[in-house]
């Protein structure tokens, strides 16, 4: 079931609950993932429960300045010690089964009639798994003897340095569940060869034909155009000439298909501009980059480390194995993937959307939101779309008339590259 010499991925890899049990045996326990948001973690006590396929991971804030991580199981008789989202009162972490207690540093303090268990070790403690953390993101790994988080990470963290994703904060958390396999929903947002066929109503205002793919470590990249954000072209597919299409028409596309990445005020600049007179020798592009930075500088923020072209680019990265997304100036989409318990056909998908606080307002934890059926809410046209792809793409590989995938050597190499550091892990 390994990607072959030429590059063909065995459908196996996607359908296989065989396949899947090797990476929950091999991958997933060996490589650092996303557990949570430093910001959910807010006060001392405070903990999030990160589930991966059959395992359950407790990350706590043991201090103000600590964050420790635990497998999530009572040392009595396995009962899981927290579930979700919440808060330890008093520092105590109490098995809800019989009382048993831990302080935040794992250690055992409490045993109902201790004296009637034989030979309970004096230094007991949960077992502990591995935390780091980086650009407010908390990172855990089961593995003791894997890399330290930055050299795994990198170069992600010098890439994405300029947009201070460790001063963003969520402005909205929701999950749910998907019926495909992981890495379906990874893939999707992973390549932009889709968008001709499944987005064509994009096309008047993205050239997606420019795009270009990189891969660097374990990780991949997409989507810093080399022309794009210098001048405002539709895609070529459409075939439009110079002069057949309008540059605050693309420009305006652009801005509304990218809403979530755009604060309000930086929505209203379009409007603005459809009438002003450009100052000489700038055009509409260039003006509406040099009012955005203007704007994100007036509300504080530190612009220094951008380019004016990347007022209206972005970064989209895909972190192996499971977080991938676009980053921008003051704000961020980002999408956390995981198997759903042991069933290669599901998948939890979390969508994370941050973005730089306005400095002096006051900031709290959106609700998270979680739908048992993608289809309990609209997520938009584009994001439905994908959707819509991912039940047929995973029914449709189960014919017997589908054996291996062909990728598109370019436009796809993502994909490849990101089995090829799968197959790392498993042999």
């Amino acid at each position: 079931m390994l990607v072959g010499d030429d590059g063909t991925v065995p459908k196996e890899r996607y359908v296989s609950r065989a396949f899947l049990d090797l990476e929950m045996e091999r991958l997933w326990p060996r490589v650092w993932q996303v557990a949570c948001r430093e910001e959910e973690l807010a006060d001392v006590g405070d903990y999030v429960d990160y589930v991966i396929g059959d395992q359950s991971i407790l990350v706590v804030r043991a201090a103000p300045d600590i964050i420790k991580a635990y497998f999530n199981t009572c040392l009595h008789r396995g009962t899981r010690l927290g579930e979700g989202c919440g808060s330890f009162a008093g520092g105590t972490i109490r098995c809800r089964y019989h009382g048993w207690c831990y302080d935040l540093e794992g250690r055992v303090t409490t045993i109902p009639d201790a004296h009637e268990f034989p030979a309970v070790p004096s230094d007991l403690r949960l077992g502990e798994v591995r935390a780091e953390c980086w650009g407010g993101f908390v990172f855990v790994n089961m593995d003791d003897d894997a890399e330290p988080l930055l050299d795994f990470l990198d170069p992600l963290p010098s890439l994405l340095a300029p947009y201070h994703v460790d001063q963003m904060r969520f402005r909205s958390y929701r999950s749910t569940v998907l019926p495909a396999n992981w890495k379906v929903v990874v893939d999707a947002f992973n390549e932009s060869y889709h968008v001709q066929g499944t987005h064509p109503q994009i096309l008047p205002w993205t050239d997606d034909v420019a795009i270009e793919y990189e891969q660097f470590g374990v990780h991949s990249h997409y989507g810093r155009l080399p022309n794009a954000r210098r001048q405002l072209r539709p895609s070529p597919r459409l075939g439009l000439a110079e002069g057949e299409f309008d540059e605050w028409e693309i420009l305006a596309g652009l801005v509304a298909g990218l809403g979530g990445a755009f604060l309000k005020e930086e929505r209203e600049l379009v409007e603005e501009l459809r009438s002003a007179s450009l100052p000489p020798g700038t055009n509409l592009l260039e003006r509406y980059q040099e009012r955005r930075m203007e704007l994100l500088q007036s509300r504080g923020f530190d612009v220094s480390g951008l380019a004016k072209e990347q007022m209206t680019s972005a970064d989209d990265v895909y972190w192996f194995p499971n977080m991938v997304g676009p980053i921008y100036p003051g704000s961020a989409i980002l999408f956390r993937v995981r198997p759903n318990g042991l069933d290669p056909d599901s998948a939890i998908k979390d969508t994370w959307v941050l973005e730089w606080p306005r400095p002096g307002d006051g900031w709290r934890m959106p609700e998270r939101k979680f739908y048992a059926d993608w289809t309990e809410k609209d997520w938009g046209p584009i994001t439905n779309q994908d959707y819509a792809n991912m039940r047929e793409v995973q029914v449709g590989m189960k014919s017997r008339g589908c054996r291996d995938l062909r990728l598109n050597s370019r436009q796809e190499s993502n994909i490849l590259h990101m089995h090829r550091v799968i197959d790392r892990y498993l042999t």
